[in-house]
């Protein structure tokens, strides 16, 4: 299911239903995407195997937490959180924080929390044997989603992302959660949004310019 062949920094998706029919579009532009995104071990116990040997221990998970943000060279930025799993080359968006374009000239923004998403065999590039967060080197999956085009005229236009740890306000420190916020301040239910249903399918390309291949790679860096 994942595109092989498409440009290593490119999101192509389409957009269609309920009267609606647009493309999200883009190229992702690398000096304001420092990642493709960040992994991090994902927090059931039950993910996780130890290995012990006469000379080391080794612990592996096999679910990781990925949070993705994407700006594109025209302004526009789309949002992606899902469940990361080795073993499997396929999984699901976040049921609460799943999917957002921020919307631009001539398209609605949109925000999904289902449906699936596909990685294949090689896209995220996550090392298992690392404990703490780390950066992405690139990212190609495929979406098929089903969504909502935010009405033209909501406020829930300017739904940006801030950090949250009661999905009710938001917080200046650093969490492995975050929400939607119109003000910067009271995150936004994003159930409560209103506007035609779509689907949203395509691909999701991204190489970055910072973070090696070759190497796991740690950061605190949180898109």
């Amino acid at each position: 299911m994942v595109c092989q062949n498409a440009s290593s920094d490119k999101v192509n998706l389409t957009v269609y239903g309920d009267g609606e029919a647009f493309s999200i579009d883009g190229t992702v532009d690398m000096d304001k995407t420092a990642s493709c995104g960040t992994a991090s071990p994902y927090s059931s116990s039950s993910s996780t195997t130890t290995t012990t040997t006469t000379t080391s221990t080794t612990s592996t998970t096999s679910l990781f937490t990925v949070i993705s943000r994407l700006y594109f060279t025209s302004g526009e930025y789309i949002y992606l959180k899902f469940l990361y799993d080795s073993t499997q080359n396929q999984g699901s968006i976040d049921s609460t924080q799943g999917f957002s374009f921020s919307g631009g000239i001539g398209t609605k923004a949109v925000v999904s929390n289902y449906g699936k998403i596909y990685w294949g065999g090689s896209g995220v590039p996550v090392d298992t044997s690392v404990t703490s967060s780390q950066a992405l080197s690139y990212l190609t999956v495929t979406l098929d989603l089903v969504g909502t085009a935010v009405a033209s005229g909501s406020a829930a236009l300017a739904l940006t992302q801030c950090y949250t740890v009661d999905f009710i306000n938001c917080t200046s420190a650093t969490s492995t959660s975050m929400c939607y916020t119109q003000d910067g301040t009271t995150c936004y239910n994003t159930q409560s949004i209103t506007g035609p249903s779509v689907s949203i399918q395509g691909e999701v390309n991204c190489t970055s310019n910072t973070v090696s291949s070759s190497s796991s790679s740690s950061s605190s860096t949180t898109q």
